[in-house]
């Protein structure tokens, strides 16, 4: 029992990192959905022009998990991670500095690039460390994601109703880097990547039909939730005409939910099975997306309700990876990552010309048909994954 609470203790500083990046990512991820409409007006761009912006980050972002996966094969966790720092702060710079299009575009995409270096490397610490429960872990690190966004959407959206220009936030969120990369500078972490008891194959890896399940999940879910995050506010401004205010308390109301459920999540993962868990939130999430947009206004608030069901879907799925793929499972990781923000990327893409070409309501509906595609890509993977549960058993 005392070696137990001893290493409780010395994990407690390092999962406090893993919050606050998350909070940070929190910032990059959403901070560009909000400001959409900023962007359009202060620089004169349509919908399919803000499409190309979010692509642009989103491929930085994929390229950047696969190549932090590998860097931290070769040079651990705390160097990726101190590397992600630096290439964020030079980019919110750029950013506060920010006077053309062309500016932010490099800016946001440079961002990104850093923020992936937080992503994989949260997804792959986490399930790393010694703890009771990685699903319990993970849901919880992923709490800090909603209690960030929960936060934000409100803040942010009374702060600019007030007249707080879009840099500002982009400023403070360069401070926040600043001082968490200091408390990085100052903290041990003992854990190593795994890379299995010998040099693995990564041709082999590339043959396991589970990968590419796990992309699909993955990548859709992404997709889903990035969609939520990047175009919900720019629905409700141009289907609806509602303020910012009102548009902030609905994606509160969200963002709020998922916190909610990540908060006890990982309890009902492990209580429920970690796969099972996912098809039946996934399932319910699907159905009210769906219904919310049918009922146009009214629907609103079922969609933000979907938030709750969302909550679990990806940190339950991300802490599955290290046990499915036994080498490797930093690279593979990094891998998914990358491919599922890929996916990601083209379907954020197909949501910005279709607001254009056909309207946001249509468009919109294409967050509904990823989340489905990412429940049904989960049911392989459970099968697969018990397969090979009971063969190593045998």
């Amino acid at each position: 029992m005392k070696e137990v609470s001893q290493a409780q203790h010395k994990n407690w500083p390092i999962v406090l990192l893993l919050l606050l990046m998350y909070i940070i990512v929190t910032m990059s991820d959403n901070f560009k959905g909000i400001f959409v409409p900023l962007f359009k007006e202060d620089f004169g761009v349509s919908n399919t022009q803000i499409g190309y912006v979010l692509t642009a980050c989103l491929f930085m972002y994929a390229l950047f998990q696969y190549i932090g996966g590998i860097l931290i094969e070769k040079f651990g966790y705390k160097s990726i991670i101190s590397l992600g720092f630096i290439i964020s702060m030079g980019s919110l710079v750029v950013l506060v500095t920010c006077k053309s299009f062309l500016v932010l575009i490099i800016g946001l995409s440079i961002l990104n690039s850093g923020i992936a270096m937080f992503n994989v490397g949260v997804n792959t610490l986490g399930p790393a460390m010694n703890v009771a429960s990685t699903a319990v872990l993970m849901n919880f690190v992923n709490f800090s994601y909603g209690t960030g966004n929960t936060a934000m959407q409100q803040v942010t959206g009374t702060l600019l109703k007030q007249g707080v220009r879009w840099q500002t936030f982009y400023l403070v969120m360069l401070f926040c880097c600043a001082a968490l990369f200091i408390y990085l500078l100052l903290l041990r972490i003992p854990y190593k990547p795994q890379t299995g008891s010998g040099a693995y194959k990564k041709s082999d890896i590339f043959r396991n039909k589970l990968l590419y399940a796990y992309i699909a999940a993955v990548g859709f879910y992404v997709a889903a939730e990035y969609g939520i995050g990047n175009w919900f506010v720019n629905y409700m401004s141009e289907q609806f005409s509602l303020d910012a205010e009102r548009r902030a308390l609905y994606m509160t109301l969200f963002f709020g939910l998922m916190t909610f459920g990540r908060l006890f999540g990982g309890f009902v993962a492990d209580k429920l099975g970690h796969f099972r868990s996912i098809i039946i939130y996934g399932t319910i999430a699907s159905i009210l997306c769906v219904l919310g947009l049918s009922l146009g206004q009214s629907g609103l608030i079922l969609f933000a309700t979907s938030g709750f069901f969302f909550s679990i879907i990806y940190p339950t799925l991300m802490s599955t990876i290290r046990g499915a793929f036994k080498e490797g499972a930093s690279y593979v990781t990094g891998l998914i990552l990358m491919c599922g923000t890929l996916i990601a990327m083209a379907v954020n893409l197909l949501i910005g010309i279709a607001n254009d070409c056909f309207g946001v309501s249509f468009s919109f509906y294409i967050v509904a048909v990823c989340l489905i595609l990412s429940t049904l890509a989960v049911l392989p993977i459970r099968k697969q994954t018990a397969a090979l549960l009971l063969k190593s058993k045998q």
